[in-house]
């Protein structure tokens, strides 16, 4: 039995649940690969944990923070100065990440945190010379590219990258998206860049009739209509409740608000709902399988409701958030001309253009498995990070694994089912493994 390993992993999600719930998956699948295995989650969401978190896990709640624009952020709670938060923000990382002295770290999304707060504790780690390795994990998309590469050269993080960091992990596939080469992510660590797939949570769901028992609802299709933490759907939610009447279908519609809309905004939605014989809830408690029994999905676009939609091939409507960054309108435009979804750019968002759009998406086929994007990701990330816990050099910056880029370590030893696969620079474009170019 290999010794007892510690994994910390770094999430910065104030906003919605995407972050939050990604880093919940990932953790619960890895300690159930592994049960000797202890994940401590470092994160900032107001609702943390909000997600079930198996056993052997653990989590420590980050002052809040809410980007209001590119690399700017402003207190999401305390009534102080974002200087006092930012800066208790790196004392607890740092503290923490010192005396738990993790085997990996798995940092999301920016590689030195909101506004660099998590470059003390990266330091830190160096300096002690710990055996840890450093591992960035990213989302398909961030954002327009221009607007990235400026806010990454702004805050240092491609320096960061070389100083500090071991791999890259990529939360998608260079078919759908090169985010490597537009990120200039291979150009600052040359070594070791790995395409996953899309990370989703894969466990398995109810039976769609059990779904449909539950909730009452007959032989008619159901539309889900959601948009994650739901801090900003009220727009999207109140036009689909206008869209319904004019669409003149015979469909159930199950609206999930999200914990973060506004309780103003969720009774107005429920007054005009009732009406329409729509059922309106907070959360539910096993979206997935909700999911799954819809017909139609009427969403944003998020990255984990994308992938979910994608997951189990359903017909979906969705309308993109506006901003502030511009990672979900691409995003929607990208699945919308693989013809695996309906987009609607936020701007042409009316009643009379969702209406036709429910009309039209209900009717079409559901998308074809050949257009699909791979799907492996959460297997992917979690037999990759399982075998860099088993192997004896766990951090490039040690004099062994320098002898040995990350990009030549064999896997296959430590039977990993569908590692990430190494990504390869050809000038600047993004070439795609055999590995991913199937579902």
């Amino acid at each position: 039995m290999a010794k007892p390993a510690r994994i910390l992993m770094y999430s910065q999600d104030s906003y919605g649940l995407g972050h939050l719930r990604r880093a919940t998956n990932l953790a619960n699948a890895l300690v159930s690969e592994r049960p000797d295995l202890s994940v401590l989650l470092v994160v900032d969401s107001p609702v943390a944990p909000f997600f079930d978190l198996h056993e052997h896990i653990d989590f420590v709640k980050l002052p809040t923070v809410i980007k209001v624009a590119a690399g700017v952020f402003r207190p999401g709670s305390l009534l102080t100065s974002y200087g006092l938060v930012k800066a208790m923000r790196s004392t607890v990382t740092r503290d923490v990440l010192g005396r738990f002295r993790p085997d990996l770290v798995l940092v999301d999304h920016m590689p030195g945190g909101a506004n660099r707060d998590l470059v003390p504790a990266l330091r830190l780690l160096r300096s002690l010379d710990y055996p840890t390795r450093v591992v960035l994990g990213v989302r398909d998309i961030i954002d327009d590219p221009s607007v990235t590469c400026a806010v990454w050269r702004q805050e240092g993080f491609y320096d960061t990258l070389r100083r500090y960091y071991d791999s890259v992990l990529i939360y998608g596939s260079p078919d759908v998206f090169a985010t490597a080469a537009a990120y200039e992510i291979d150009h600052a660590l040359s070594g070791d860049v790995r395409y996953c797939g899309y990370v989703c949570n894969m466990e398995p769901v109810k039976d769609a009739q059990h779904m449909r028992d539950k909730l009452e609802i007959a032989d008619e299709p159901i539309i889900l209509v959601m948009a994650g933490g739901g801090a900003d759907a009220f727009g999207l939610m109140e036009t689909y409740l206008e869209a319904l009447p004019l669409a003149d279908i015979r469909a159930a519609t199950v609206m999930v608000t999200g914990p973060f809309m506004p309780e103003e905004q969720r009774k107005a939605l429920k007054r005009k709902a009732g009406e329409l014989g729509v059922q309106v809830r907070t959360s539910v408690g096993d979206s997935l399988s909700h999911l799954n029994a819809a017909d139609l999905v009427v969403s944003m676009a998020g990255y984990n409701t994308v992938s979910e939609i994608l997951r189990f091939r359903k017909r979906a409507i969705l309308v993109p958030r506006p901003g502030p960054s511009a990672e979900q309108r691409m995003r929607a435009r990208i699945f919308g001309e693989r013809g695996l979804v309906t987009s609607i750019e936020p701007q042409e968002l009316s009643a009379p253009r969702l209406a036709t759009a429910i009309r039209e998406t209900l009717n079409n086929p559901t998308a074809a498995a050949a257009n699909m994007p791979p799907m492996h990701g959460i297997s992917s990330v979690t037999s990759t990070l399982l075998a860099w816990l088993g192997a004896d050099a766990p951090s490039a910056r040690s004099a062994h694994h320098r002898q040995h880029s990350a990009s030549s370590v064999n896997l296959a030893g430590h039977e990993v089912t569908k590692p990430c696969a190494p990504h390869t620079r050809r000038s600047s474009a993004v070439s795609s493994s055999p590995a991913l170019s199937s579902s």
